[in-house]
């Protein structure tokens, strides 16, 4: 059975939140680490990397930015980012190499991106 466990962001950032929660075996995140900068996206996702369980995974929604810019709402993806990078200190949307660089900055052994037709992909992060 899939568990997942929701946290706003404002939380995230908190260890105090993750001492409560330990082995857990998915945690899902939607729109939390384009709020951050990458040093801190990465605090992000080793904290939660030490509450998922070994067999579990970090389930991450957000846009990831294509650089050639030719799929269908990447101009949309495009005004996302220029917003995100307007009214946030550090927060941007992320092509899958940045993506790439902040898990394995965070420690993840492996990640998998799936891309669906809205805004936003699928990231998925495997501690092990």
């Amino acid at each position: 059975m899939l568990q997942l466990t929701f946290i706003k962001y404002y939380y995230l950032y908190s260890n105090l939140i993750f001492s409560h929660f330990m082995n857990i075996c998915d945690l899902l995140m939607q729109s939390v680490l384009h709020d951050w900068g990458d040093e801190d996206c990465v605090k992000i996702l080793k904290n939660c990397q030490k509450t998922v369980s070994d067999k579990g995974k970090v389930i991450i929604v957000d846009i990831v930015l294509q650089p050639e810019g030719n799929e269908l709402l990447d101009d949309s993806k495009l005004a996302c980012d220029l917003l995100m990078m307007a009214h946030s200190v550090g927060g941007k949307e992320r092509t899958e190499n940045e993506w790439k660089k902040l898990l394995k900055e965070a420690g993840f052994a492996r990640y998998n991106i799936i891309s669906i037709p809205t805004l936003v992909s699928i990231i998925e992060a495997f501690p092990n």
